[in-house]
């Protein structure tokens, strides 16, 4: 029976010789980065083309901005994830917060329940809106963006926030929908 610190989806793991050698320059990269391959990459490289793609997309989102910086970004990540309950998200992102904030604790907090992590309240009413358009998207409507505005947020910085929410929802239900798990080594990350 194989360990589950060992399991990465219920779908092939492509073997890293057969891949390209840009996604086996982008591995060695992240090994000499993190001392590992987040598993999300391993198991979306079987679909190597589909993956560039996601890839591509998922780090243009999540580059900060004057109104919306990294931090923030993965706060709503992790909001995100909460609702939708993806383990691996959960892990692999509550290990972002935590480091960005340079605050276990309090990078904990926002991850499992942001409402009482002692957040700014345009921090909260940033995370509202994305739990929003993860639960009740179809309720979403202008008085929305009115309240993002009168919080600071500009328009580039709301379509943003609308768009993380968005992309994570779609990488949750595809880590849940593929079994994917994260790895051992981000529960220690940023303790």
């Amino acid at each position: 029976m194989r360990r589950m610190s060992d399991f990465i989806s219920w779908f092939p793991i492509a073997e890293r010789s057969k891949l390209s050698s840009e996604t086996q320059a982008l591995f060695a990269q992240l090994e000499e980065k993190l001392g590992f391959v987040p598993n999300v990459f391993l198991a979306y490289a079987w679909r190597e083309e589909r993956f560039h793609k996601w890839r591509v997309h998922f780090e243009d989102l999540m580059q900060p901005s004057p109104g919306l910086g990294k931090a923030e970004r993965e706060m709503i990540s992790v909001a995100v994830s909460m609702q939708n309950q993806c383990l691996y998200c959960l892990v692999a992102h509550g290990f972002a917060v935590r480091a960005l904030t340079k605050d276990p604790v309090l990078g904990d907090r926002i991850t499992f329940d942001y409402r009482r992590a002692g957040l700014s309240d345009k921090q909260v009413a940033m995370l509202d809106y994305a739990v929003k358009i993860t639960l009740d998207p179809a309720s979403c409507d202008q008085a929305d963006i009115e309240e993002l505005r009168a919080h600071g947020f500009s328009d580039e910085d709301i379509w943003d926030i609308a768009e993380v929410a968005a992309a994570f929802n779609f990488t949750n239900r595809m880590a849940s929908a593929t079994g994917m798990m994260p790895n051992h080594q981000y529960h220690a990350m940023a303790r």
